[in-house]
């Protein structure tokens, strides 16, 4: 039962990835400008993010 649970978590979080990976690339095309800045901006947020959670796992 186990691996099947885990099969359909692995075809749920590819199927997501490229439905979001999709998306990015219709709204680039939609709107350049727009989706650069919001992909900057959420690159800077997760770097931050995962910066600060680092930070409190070392100490």
């Amino acid at each position: 039962m186990s691996r099947i649970k885990r099969m359909i978590g692995v075809k749920a979080a590819k199927a997501t990835a490229r439905h979001s990976a999709h998306g990015l690339s219709s709204k680039a095309q939609r709107k350049p400008l727009r989706s650069a800045s919001l992909v900057s901006v959420g690159l800077a947020i997760g770097l931050g993010a995962g910066w600060a959670a680092g930070r409190g796992l070392s100490h």
